[in-house]
């Protein structure tokens, strides 16, 4: 694994946690089914992030294809 992949994994991270505290914030409502569904629903929007820029960073030529790397 390389460098750009850990960077661009630490931000997906960051993007879960920052996107999972809004929307905590922002429905006002703290009960415990409450927290289960943002945080699950936040793990998928964080995933979801991730695959869409790493699609984006391997298009735009910053991160190698994959056909690429099975090749090394």
């Amino acid at each position: 694994m390389n460098c750009p992949l850990i960077s661009l994994k630490a931000g997906a991270v960051i993007f879960t946690v920052l996107w999972t505290a809004w929307m905590m914030w922002w429905s006002g409502a703290y009960s415990t089914a409450n927290l289960v569904i943002l945080a699950v629903c936040g793990a998928a929007v964080g995933y979801v992030w991730y695959r869409a820029m790493r699609w984006q960073f391997e298009r735009m030529g910053m991160l190698p294809h994959k056909d690429d790397r099975s090749a090394q």
